[in-house]
């Protein structure tokens, strides 16, 4: 008896030890993407009500939206005018990117 019990404890000892370190091991791969995991950038479109400073107020489907901006994207907004049709890239509320939207008229 004694015979066949010594290599079952080693088998199963073996096996769960290397159930736990597969465990910690994929813990250990999904725990750094879940916590750096950035949100999806949303596209905005609407009508540029304002432009003050680094704020940026839009009337869009949904209702007016502002949005604030810094480095290169602060510096564009000086560029957009009250009424003009912009689409907004941005990261909960700070503008990654804009552009003005194509009007879609011919120049004579």
């Amino acid at each position: 008896m004694k015979a066949i019990a010594f290599p079952l404890v080693l088998t199963l000892a073996a096996a769960g030890i290397a159930g736990a370190h597969e465990t910690a091991t994929a813990r250990a791969y999904k725990s750094p993407t879940a916590s750096s995991a950035k949100p999806a950038a949303t596209h905005v479109s609407g009508e540029v009500v304002s432009v003050e400073g680094d704020k940026l107020v839009l009337k869009t489907a949904s209702g007016e939206e502002t949005f604030t901006a810094t480095g290169k994207a602060a510096a564009e907004l000086s560029h957009f005018k009250t009424g003009e049709r912009v689409t907004v890239r941005a990261h909960a509320s700070e503008i990654v990117g804009i552009q003005a939207e194509k009007t879609g008229k011919k120049g004579k």
